[in-house]
């Protein structure tokens, strides 16, 4: 089962300046945002449809005016992005709901702390098997930064491309092999013994292709 729409979840991170984010921020059908992150929502000229996490982040007046677009979900075993995403499979029969979307976007995910962002992106891992398991064709999702965009692929993949793009490929599982085509720095043979083995490579067309054996986080910049 695939929905239509785009829902933005948006975090507690710096938020988006550059055209690309604050596009797929203003154009979104659904926004939902970490509890920090609902001022910056509104900042950027746009109300959340719903703001989940555990509310240390919104006063008393912010809490009341939300109104029960305010979600409040307690448990502190995961941080508040890995909270919106599981609410967003819960939205279901809300009013105005498009869901199941086809498409997540991660904004403001990266920046002000890198703990935070180095969880964040890693979290996408999760993120991505939790999609699997719970849709035969599970919505895409992509976290946009203002340089670039995180994805993780798991299986044949082509992407477009200009000539001379840099992408760079992480691989959690230091057993992952890559098939790749029209990349200066082939991955077939590579090891991953670290997680910057695959980084900073460059395409060499208008496309290209990786074939993982297990899933790897790629980051296209834009």
């Amino acid at each position: 089962m695939n929905g239509t729409g785009t829902v933005v979840i948006l975090a507690n991170g710096a938020p988006p300046t550059a055209e690309l984010p604050l596009w797929a921020f203003r154009c979104a059908d659904h926004l939902v945002c970490c509890d920090g992150a609902y001022a910056k929502a509104r900042a950027l000229g746009r109300e959340p449809d719903f703001v989940v996490g555990d509310g240390d982040s919104l006063s008393s007046d912010e809490k009341a005016a939300l109104g029960s677009r305010f979600v409040p979900i307690a448990e502190q075993d995961t941080n508040d992005l890995a909270k919106a995403i599981r609410f967003v499979f819960g939205m279901e029969g809300r009013a105005g709901s498009v869901l199941p979307p086809a498409h997540i976007v991660i904004l403001g995910a990266t920046g002000l702390r890198e703990d935070h962002t180095l969880g964040n992106v890693f979290h996408l891992f999760d993120f991505a098997a939790l999609l699997r398991e719970r849709e035969a064709k599970p919505p895409t999702l992509e976290m946009v930064t203002d340089t670039g965009t995180f994805e993780v692929v798991s299986a044949e993949k082509t992407f477009a491309c200009q000539p001379g793009d840099a992408v760079s490929i992480f691989a959690c599982d230091p057993a992952t092999r890559v098939h790749s085509e029209g990349l200066a720095w082939p991955l077939d043979g590579v090891t991953f013994p670290n997680l910057w083995c695959a980084t900073l490579n460059r395409t060499t067309g208008s496309s290209f292709l990786l074939e993982p054996d297990r899933p790897i986080l790629v980051f296209r910049v834009v």
